[in-house]
């Protein structure tokens, strides 16, 4: 069944062709609209080169070889939505995340009392020798004993600041991951989006230059043509080919990206939608996105808690090293047939005890200074994560710059490329241009084309870049565009 599909899909084709032939290789357009988000938009015809029948063929064919049937891509948003609830790194930072929280209520346990129960029964034999007779019993006995810590001088206390700091880092972990996760899934996105228009230009490109070429060596044939342009039009049909070449193989790449993030291929192009590149969410100067990402950037927030952590971990070390440690106690003991003795015994004891360890190698000083250390350690990581942030920033603004003013030119030779096709056709209609004029107008049109839209991917990809340094680039940055 599906054989006769196919052959019914390919004379379907067969016939559109035959019936485009007369059809004006302007009578329709690429058209990128910055409203749709940079959307393929408008019927694609491409020019005349769809006169070559097995060129039409070979370009639905290999649009869709490399997609499975079931497979369907989805807009930007679904797929990022999908990806922050699935992926593996986002499932463990959620994990560590859980865990911190649970070490919390670890730590404000160690403030309750804590109740001790131990049994025991066996066989006691005792040989007293002399006049006294000796024993033969099983004793049992049983001791329960209920201890409250009262004060060990604030090691406690910093424990649970520890703790909580340590679920407050995961918060910012998990943050940092899933804005990692979102950029690097909008990235191989876009790249795959950008890949699939190239081959749709580059493809055009191919296929106009060989009709071309093959019109130019129909009218050679007949004695009506040049062999130069000939000779020319297979030089400009080498590099379009290679050219072509090389966006395959740059989408083969990207694809690849793609299931590696996704987990699944990209699917046509027609069926992806990247949502408009959110501008306003950019400050307006350079200084104010540096101020955001020091307030809002997670992972600047997880190495200043870091260094936080460390200096609960000084208070800590202090306490332990130089402080005794109060505790009370109630315990009550019951025995039966126990130490040779016939009968039951029971015993109740209430006690506070003040413990002190001290090494007297002094090395509670060493200890501390450990720690210290460790503390200022951090503090510095901290420092050049803010200076590693800040030059983030200034990088991803500068790109953001570069990447507009590039776009803007390309944008600009494309539209000069096709005044200039426009103008180059009527003079060949008065005998004024050749033939090869006119092809090499029409390549210069599509690659400036080709080139402007992958301009355009460059600056959406340069704003997600500066909100993700910023801290800014969550999911609702892709729904509210």
């Amino acid at each position: 069944m599906c054989h006769v599909k196919a052959i019914a899909l390919l004379f379907h084709l067969w016939r559109i062709i035959v019936n485009d032939r007369q059809v004006s290789r302007w009578e329709s357009r690429l058209a990128w609209s910055e409203d749709e988000g940079n959307r393929l938009v408008g019927p694609f015809k491409p020019f005349r080169w769809i006169g070559n029948s097995m060129g039409a063929v070979c370009l639905c064919v290999s649009l869709t070889a490399g997609f499975s049937a079931s497979i369907s891509a989805a807009p930007l948003v679904d797929e990022i939505s999908v990806l922050i609830e699935t992926h593996n790194r986002i499932l463990a930072a959620q994990a560590d995340e859980r865990a911190a929280r649970e070490q919390i209520a670890v730590s404000e346990g160690d403030w309750n009392p804590e109740l001790s129960v131990t049994t025991s029964y066996g066989y006691e034999r005792q040989l007293k020798g002399n006049a006294t007779a000796d024993t033969s019993m099983p004793p049992r006995d049983l001791t329960m004993s209920l201890s409250q810590l009262l004060w060990d001088f604030g090691s406690t206390d910093a424990g649970i600041d520890k703790a909580r700091l340590t679920h407050n880092q995961s918060q910012s972990t998990l943050v940092s991951t899933r804005q990692s996760l979102i950029l690097e899934g909008i990235s191989a996105y876009l790249e795959a989006l950008r890949t699939q228009k190239l081959i749709l230009f580059a493809r055009e490109s191919v296929g106009n230059i060989r009709h071309q070429a093959e019109l130019e060596d129909s009218r050679v044939q007949r004695g009506s043509g040049f062999t130069t342009d000939v000779l020319q039009a297979k030089t400009e049909l080498a590099g379009a080919e290679a050219r072509l070449v090389a966006a395959i193989g740059a989408f083969k790449v990207a694809a690849n990206r793609y299931r590696a993030v996704f987990g699944h291929d990209p699917g046509p192009v027609e069926d992806m939608y990247a949502p408009m590149t959110p501008f306003a969410d950019i400050p307006e100067t350079i200084e104010a996105s540096i101020e955001v990402a020091m307030r809002d950037n997670p992972a600047l927030d997880a190495a200043a808690t870091a260094a936080r952590i460390a200096r609960a971990d000084i208070n800590i070390t202090e306490a332990d090293e130089f402080y005794p440690r109060l505790d009370a106690t109630a315990e009550t003991s019951y025995q039966e047939d126990a130490e040779g003795t016939v009968g039951e015994k029971t015993e109740n004891l209430f006690k506070v005890e003040l413990s002190y360890d001290f090494n007297l190698g002094f090395t509670a000083y060493n200890t501390l200074r450990a720690s210290e250390q460790g503390h200022l350690a951090f503090e510095k990581r901290y420092e050049d994560e803010k200076d590693r942030v800040e030059e983030q920033i200034r990088n991803a603004w500068d790109n953001l710059d570069t990447a507009r003013l590039r776009a803007d030119h390309l944008t600009n030779q494309a539209n000069i490329a096709g005044e200039f096709l426009e103008l180059a056709q009527r003079e060949r209609e008065l005998g004024n241009r050749s033939l090869i004029d006119i092809l090499q107008a029409e390549t210069r049109l599509i690659n400036a084309n080709s080139d402007a839209t992958s301009a355009r991917t460059d600056v959406a990809l340069a704003v997600y870049n500066l909100l993700s340094a910023m801290g800014h680039l969550e999911l609702d940055v892709l729904v509210e565009n």
